[in-house]
């Protein structure tokens, strides 16, 4: 009966050994599966970042591109305009060769600059405005002293080259002659 008994727990522990293989097997399977999710989605994720590293790099080259196209081509506005100015100013030269009247050259000039003046002012170039006013570093440079008792000391009395600013940024500086007191010269 021992005998018995013994071969009853081998048998029920071979079942449960068994049972226990099947949930190993049963695990083994599943996280084969994960496996196999997680490389395809690892092998997706690679895909899309190739793709994205590929679109990126072509991204950057015409982003290059157009900064050199802009670069090259960024004035074309302004040198059409500047055409039609010199094109009066041609048609002017022309004219006045022929008529030899000074009076009439002139006022072709004159029309013509101020052409020229509105074509600046319409892409964004104005002329600074520094004449009588505190003498400032950023928009002038002092090439003379003058002295004065009629002006304050480091006013600009007069603009010796016209300075000129791009939107809000100075792209000449005025050439000024500016006041000193007359103490400061002797």
């Amino acid at each position: 009966m021992e005998e018995k008994e013994e071969l009853k727990e081998v048998k029920e522990e071979l079942k449960k050994e068994e049972e226990e293989i099947e949930e190993l097997r049963e695990r083994l399977r599943n996280l084969e599966e994960k496996v196999k999710k997680l490389e395809s989605t690892a092998k997706a994720s690679n895909i899309r970042a190739a793709e994205l590293q590929r679109e990126l790099d072509y991204m950057r080259e015409r982003y290059r591109r157009d900064l050199e196209e802009q670069r090259r081509f960024g004035h074309e506005k302004l040198v059409l305009d500047v055409l039609s100015v010199l094109d009066d100013l041609e048609r002017a030269l022309s004219a006045s060769k022929a008529s030899r009247d000074f009076d009439s050259l002139l006022k072709g000039v004159e029309m013509i600059y101020g052409q020229l003046r509105k074509v600046l002012e319409k892409h964004g170039v104005a002329e600074l405005e520094v004449e009588g006013r505190e003498f400032d570093p950023f928009t002038a440079e002092a090439v003379e002293t003058v002295p004065s008792r009629e002006h304050p000391p480091n006013t600009v009395i007069r603009v010796l080259q016209r300075g000129y600013r791009l939107h809000h940024k100075v792209i000449r500086p005025a050439r000024v002659a500016v006041s000193v007191s007359e103490e400061e010269v002797t």
